[in-house]
């Protein structure tokens, strides 16, 4: 599936009070870009913001942060379709043989996150 480069994909990150190391001073940490399993996300896909970000809140808890498509180019993490029962699941992954991303990967996109919603 392609992936245009200025697509947004989004994350539910838990709040500071759940999940304090996924935060700092109030901007997302590179920790709530880590997982084993591969970076849930939720891509764009020709919708507005905020019904993006409306759809992601109906499941999940915690602020909304999005990135871009090209961050993860930026710095070689792979954008998978991986629909479920949400035909917009994405998930990042570090490289074609290694779901979690490494650390300078998780730490850039973390610093290219905007807070969508609280």
């Amino acid at each position: 599936m392609n992936f245009k480069s200025k697509e947004k994909l989004y994350r539910a990150v838990l709040p500071p009070e759940e999940r304090e190391l996924f935060w700092e001073n109030g901007k997302v940490s590179s920790a709530a870009f880590k997982d084993p399993k591969g970076l849930s996300v939720d891509r764009q896909n020709n919708r507005n913001n905020i019904d993006c970000i409306e759809y992601l809140k109906e499941s999940k808890r915690g602020p909304i942060v999005s990135i871009q498509v090209k961050h993860c180019n930026e710095v070689d993490a792979l954008v998978l379709s991986k629909p479920t029962e949400n035909p917009h699941h994405c998930e990042i992954h570090g490289s074609e043989t290694k779901k979690v991303l490494s650390k300078k990967q998780a730490k850039y996109l973390a610093s290219m996150a905007k807070k969508e919603s609280n």
